[in-house]
């Protein structure tokens, strides 16, 4: 193992997998430090964030705050004023390119995020709600990617390697889908595309009953996150000028919100 995928398995380890490895002799104490210190390093990104601060911002907004909206978005005076009405909500990340995850302020290629919101006035700023959906989401992506094709033919096509013909994949990944409901399915073929740009309202299977949209957004500075990275609890408000983003064109002209409205 390269000292880089050292360093990569050490930082994803989890107490249970350290625990582990100590029942069965290892000396695991520089990794506890290094799990200790990451924990620590969580715990003040958390304790830094406090999204009550944007409940004054709810509904009505200062000539100050837009002004500072638009300056941090780089969007013109001309057009500003379409942030005075726009929805704001708690972008939940239910999945983003994985630097995102670890503060650069230097980056300044960004990536991509993939952002669970509601827009009914239940479940907008619902943050439990949005941890819970975020959750299903994943679950829901990953049974998916779990379920291997059976049969004579899949045995076949993986012989002669042909699971990776436009017409033998079609085939299978339909099967994939087929164990999901029937309204989760369109999304969930998208979502399983890294490359795919997308807003898609929620089906009910995933939804709840909830005003509940994902959609893709294209982040160009990292340093725009709080801390120049994304949350612990995975929360970045926006203002969306795209209400309903259905389509292929994601919320890329979401507008973000400058962390000093939301962080100590």
């Amino acid at each position: 193992m390269t000292e880089k995928a050292t360093q990569e398995w050490a930082k994803n380890l989890t107490l249970e997998q350290i625990e582990e490895y100590e029942r069965q002799g290892m000396d695991m104490s520089e990794y506890r430090i290094i799990y200790q210190e990451q924990q620590a390093e969580k715990q003040r990104c958390m304790d830094s964030i406090d999204l009550s601060k944007l409940d004054k911002y709810k509904n009505a907004r200062s000539a100050d705050f837009i002004d500072e909206v638009a300056k941090f978005n780089k969007i013109s005076d001309k057009n500003k004023s379409n942030l005075e009405q726009a929805p704001l909500v708690y972008g939940k990340v239910v999945q983003a390119h994985s630097d995102l995850f670890e503060s650069n302020p230097k980056n300044k290629d960004g990536g991509g995020i993939v952002f669970l919101f509601a827009l009914d006035d239940t479940h907008r700023y619902d943050e439990e709600w949005l941890a819970k959906t975020a959750q299903r989401i994943v679950d829901m992506k990953e049974s998916i990617d779990a379920n291997e094709p059976k049969g004579f033919l899949y045995t076949i096509c993986r012989l002669f390697n042909l699971q990776d013909n436009f017409l033998v994949s079609s085939s299978f990944e339909k099967q994939k889908l087929n164990l999901i409901p029937e309204d989760c399915k369109p999304f969930m073929k998208t979502l399983r595309d890294d490359q795919s740009s997308f807003g898609f309202k929620l089906g009910e299977s995933l939804s709840g009953g909830a005003d509940a949209w994902c959609a893709t957004y294209s982040l160009w500075e990292q340093s725009k996150l709080p801390m120049a990275q994304i949350p612990p609890n995975r929360i970045i408000p926006l203002l969306l000028l795209t209400q309903q983003p259905k389509g292929f064109g994601g919320i890329n002209d979401a507008a973000l919100i400058p962390p000093a409205y939301y962080t100590s």
